[in-house]
């Protein structure tokens, strides 16, 4: 259940009861899963009246009259059960103010890490918290920290925090904070079992007979998934032990879990079997599309031989010109596997009200597989820079006079009186594009283990002032075992194959590896085994097993973190206002953080087409920090309470620079029904160890599809841009007119870190109010505006901007980042990329209003009906992309995606839970999970978005899911709770522009849309 944090307890929320309550009387379970309002009520009257200490995510600051300043979203540890949860991204994720990240769904580029992204400023820039303390990095690969590491069977509940919190957390709360609380007072023994799978119906017949026709074309290429699918099994087992002792002032609760999760292709549904494209008058008609990257090979003339087509591919022995394209959806991941260990425990003991010890401890062993389609193979006999050589033992007659003899070169190979081969003509430029059918798919394993153990002691100093101080460790450890691509020089030199001629040659006329053949012995290698991807023929296992290799990546990461902080109420010593009845709060301390990390990919990675390098590095912060909360009027006409907050950090980073955080904000309720809130937020994010210190590799972006079905604007033979414009990118007047164009949309693009980088700064503006009407009993509504601006923005400049600024604006620093390789191309080899290395850019600004409602209404002999709305309305997300862009380019993403604008940003998105509690040990949920549509960015008339777009690509419509849950006490100790998530079965909608960097998988956004039907589970817990 979601609720909005308004005051008191991180637990005292408003009048929301969840969908399994209280009420229920479930005196069995020391852990209730959520108390009815009226308890909280009671319990923030009891807090209050008997002056304890509580404290709000946001704030160190301990106060018996706590008011946050800034909205918390809470999810309740019950709902991970009630929505048949195993993975702690699903549920979190369907909260509006967070945008879907790294996750289950992620396949090419995964991490293997399960990431949250609030208010859609990237992971980066969101802080995950445990218990109020931080996680590491979640790999050496990719930094935001893995929820995987947080154990769903302890969770208490979870805080969302949106807007800047660097002042209160550090570096990295841009975005805001999420927190997740864990039972520590557990008494008992608990266990549990879930288990779920998906339900769909294919029922799109024009896609249907679309994989139909193409399969005719291509027999197997195509395959059309069953009506009826099951698939992407589910099962969790976990355990809960706890003991209170002392006479309760102690506590030690440990807990274990185990979870499997199956596979699911994109094989299985009729909207993701094939990569779709479009087609007919401006794009109104799907299509099957895929990659230049085919089997039967492709081949690409990128050295202009005359005579010789720009395309051309092999069929049954001949060249034929032209390309076709290859499938390579069906066997990518909609759904990832994984097996997930985790063990912990945590534990306090108070020896005294002035020294509590308290520990944590957790262990998470966490393997998935990341699957895509077979590896390419791409180049020539001199690697990626092309080349074919005429005399190739298996070209055709047909083949070589296709090549070479149209070019004027000599098939007939050199020879001396041994038989010694002594080479040939060779067309330069002829690279061949092919996918290595015969390799099998590409799968990364990825694993990670992660040890984490925090310890401390807290208590009073004296009747106004506590403290507490820890120090937290974790390292995580990450190996990565890649299978699928192909070695570059072992490529060439299996492709360079000739007949055997040497006098006494034990393979004399026979087909072997050129480097075998020859007079030189040092470059023999008795492994080389000839490769044929000219004939159409599938290559011999021995040559695919000769250029096939295993790539490894090995690494970690570690957070060492001591934290001092004190907290008071000053008014214990008189410090109270004389219109204020409570004291004055305050907080200060220290705080020492360091993060190292280390990436070791092997030299199989090193020296491949998509290279890896090695990263080691370290940054260190030494803080400051204090906060203060003035009760400035209470009690008083039309002050029922007026309070400031104020909170400050000093941060000094080894990496050369110092910070300074801030917030300022104002609580007033002019009576006890509305309480009225407004902050203002300095926040900052230092660069970390990868966008720092990271090598150059490669890596896959996506362009925007224009009208006519291309990507790059300066392809084919009758390109949409012009020569000149072309000639800025850096097309030749010879290639315009033969660049060839990727047909996924998929390029090349060179990545790297920058040492230079400064920290981010943002701007966080809050503003709104709490709504408790008298004349409506058990209703809150709280309605908040947020705007925040993110300055000296770390990332990079996109492929679609640069191409578009460098085509139309000869912008120089747009022009430098693109390399056009052999051809003109912008994928065809190594050579061809977009140059993307971190630097500081410009400048993203999000804005717009959140909006909770919250009623329960009692049934009398029928229980309780309750009401939870939760809703997001965006009304901007601006990006100026340099500090020197100019008001054209400039654009606002609200309603848009795609392009610029890369995933969904709908206007409005709302989860409204209505739950009925039963007085017979049922109870009964039904959540509303809504997004409105969204348009394709090139259909605003703002200049920087303004271009083509197919049809089919207008408009995402609006999506609406409904899931039921049920739970019922089948005994005493037992609960058993059944449900469905997207009861209806609604399919994704569909797009063929959602590039993988952005979520997007399967043509669709995976992480934001429910792509894999309806899901059904059941869990059955004990409780004893």
């Amino acid at each position: 259940m979601v609720r909005t944090v308004h005051r008191t307890t991180l637990l005292a929320g408003t009048a929301f009861i969840g969908l399994v309550t209280a009420q229920m009387a479930h005196a069995q379970d020391s852990t209730p899963a959520s108390p009815p309002a009226n308890a909280v009520q009671s319990e923030v009257a009891a807090a209050e009246a008997e002056g304890s200490e509580v404290v709000v995510t946001g704030s160190r600051i301990r106060s018996a009259n706590m008011e946050s300043v800034s909205p918390v979203v809470q999810i309740s540890g019950a709902e991970f059960t009630t929505r048949g949860v195993t993975r702690a991204e699903d549920l979190v994720n369907q909260l509006p103010q967070v945008f879907a990240a790294q996750g289950s769904a992620n396949s090419n580029e995964a991490t293997g890490t399960a990431q949250v992204d609030l208010r859609g400023l990237s992971p980066s820039r969101t802080l995950v918290l445990v218990n109020g303390k931080r996680l590491p990095y979640g790999s050496p690969k990719s930094t935001p920290s893995d929820i995987n590491q947080v154990p769903t069977a302890l969770i208490r509940n979870v805080e969302v925090l949106t807007g800047g919190a660097s002042a209160v957390y550090g570096s990295d709360a841009i975005a805001g904070v999420v927190n997740f609380n864990l039972i520590d007072d557990f008494q008992g023994l608990k266990v549990s079992a879930n288990i779920g799978g998906y339900q769909h119906n294919n029922g799109a017949d024009g896609l249907r007979d679309l994989l139909d026709q193409n399969d005719a074309l291509v027999p197997g290429a195509y395959p059309k998934p069953d009506k009826n699918v099951w698939n992407g099994f589910t099962q969790e087992y976990s355990a809960v032990v706890g003991s209170n002792m002392a006479d309760g002032r102690g506590n030690v609760t440990a807990y274990g879990s185990y979870r499997k999760i199956k596979p699911i292709l994109q094989a299985d549904y009729d909207y993701s079997a094939c990569a779709l494209g479009t087609t007919g008058t401006n794009g109104d008609q799907f299509s099957c599309s895929g990659s230049g990257y085919n089997f039967p090979a492709n081949f690409a003339n990128t050295g202009g031989l005359v005579n010789v087509p720009t395309q051309f591919r092999a069929d049954n022995g001949q060249f034929v010109s032209g390309r076709r394209t290859y499938n390579f959806a069906p066997a990518n991941y909609y759904q990832r596997p994984d097996e997930r260990y985790t063990l912990g425990a945590i534990g306090h003991y108070e020896i005294s009200e002035h020294a509590v010890p308290y520990f944590e401890v957790s262990y998470m062993d966490d393997k998935s597989t990341a699957q895509i389609a077979p590896g390419v193979i791409t180049g020539g006999i001199y690697g990626s820079a092309g080349g074919l050589n005429c005399d190739n033992a298996f070209l055709s007659a047909q083949q070589a006079q296709f090549v070479c003899g149209a070019a004027g070169l000599s098939t007939v190979g050199n020879y001396d009186a041994n038989g010694n081969y002594l080479g040939s003509a060779v067309a330069n430029g002829i690279v061949v594009n092919r996918r290595n059918v015969e390799g099998g798919n590409r799968q990364d394993s990825i694993h990670h283990s992660t040890f984490r153990i925090v310890g401390g002691v807290r208590g009073k100093i004296d009747e106004a002032f506590s403290y507490d101080v820890y120090g937290s460790y974790a390292k995580v450890s990450y190996n990565s075992r890649f299978v699928g691509n192909a070695n570059n020089t072992r490529f060439a030199n299996a492709l360079n194959a000739v007949v055997d001629r040497r006098t006494g040659s034990s393979t004399s006329g026979k087909i072997v590896c050129a480097i075998n053949a020859d007079a030189i012995s040092t470059n023999d290698d008795s492994r080389c085994a000839p490769l044929d991807l000219i004939s159409g023929n599938a290559a011999s296992a021995e040559s695919i097993a000769y250029i096939g290799q295993e790539q490894q990546i090995t690494g970690s990461t570690a957070l060492t973190n001591i934290v001092a902080s004190v907290n008071g109420d000053l008014g214990k010593y008189g410090a109270v206002l004389p219109w204020a009845t409570n004291g004055i709060g305050v907080a200060f301390g220290v705080e020492y953080r360091k993060n190292t990390l280390d990436l070791n990919p092997d030299e199989a990675y090193q020296t491949s087409t998509e290279p890896e390098y090695p990263v080691h590095g370290s940054t260190t912060a030494k803080e400051l920090f204090a906060e203060l909360n003035v009760p400035l009027v209470e009690d008083r006409p039309f002050f029922k309470l007026l309070s400031f907050e104020g909170a400050y950090r000093y941060s000094d980073y080894d990496t050369g620079f110092k910070t300074d955080t801030y917030k300022l904000g104002l609580n007033w309720s002019p009576i006890s029904a509305l309480r009225l809130r407004g902050s203002y937020q300095r926040a900052v994010r230092a660069p970390n160890v990868v966008e720092l210190f990271s090598s150059q590799s490669n890596f896959e972006v996506e362009l925007t599809e224009l009208s006519n079905g291309s990507y790059d604007p300066c392809s084919g033979e009758s390109p949409l841009a012009t020569a000149a414009q072309c000639a800025n990118t850096g097309v030749t007047a010879a290639q315009y007119g033969k660049v060839i164009d990727n047909p996924a949309g998929q390029f090349n693009a060179l990545i790297g870190g920058n040492p230079n980088l400064v920290p981010e700064k943002a701007d966080t503006w809050s503003f709104g109010g709490v709504f408790q009407p008298s004349f409506i009993p058990r209703l809150t509504l709280s309605v908040d505006y947020f705007n925040i601006k993110v300055k000296n923005l770390i990332g990079s400049v996109n492929p679609n901007l640069a191409l578009k600024n460098c085509l139309y604006n000869a912008d120089p620093l747009s022009c430098s980042t693109i390399h056009r390789g052999p051809g003109g191309s912008l994928f065809l080899t190594s050579d061809s990329y977009f140059e993307r290395f971190n630097l500081n850019t410009g400048s993203l600004q999000t804005s717009g209003i959140d909006l909770s409602v919250d009623y329960r209404q009692p049934l009398e002999q029928l229980g309780t009906l309750s009401f939870n709305l939760v809703g997001t309305y965006l009304d901007s997300y601006k990006t100026k992309p340099l500090p020197t862009s100019p008001a054209a380019d400039i654009y606002e993403c609200s309603g848009l995606y795609g392009g610029l604008c890369g995933r969904p940003r709908p206007e409005w998105r709302h989860k409204l839970l209505t739950t009925w509690s039963t007085p017979i040990k049922l109870d009964v949920g039904v959540t509303w999970r809504y997004v409105s549509s969204v348009k394709i960015s090139q259909t605003s008339s703002q200049e920087a978005l303004s271009g083509s777009y197919a049809a089919l690509n207008r408009k995402l419509n609006s999506r609406s899911y409904f899931d039921l849950s049920l739970g019922y006490d089948v005994l005493d100790n037992a609960r058993l709770t059944v449900g469905v998530n997207n009861v209806l079965d609604k399919k994704p909608p569909l797009t063929t522009t959602a590039a993988i960097e952005d979520g997007g998988n399967g043509n669709t956004y995976p992480q934001f849309y429910d792509a894999t039907g309806r899901y059904l589970f059941a869990s059955l817990s004990f409780k004893f």
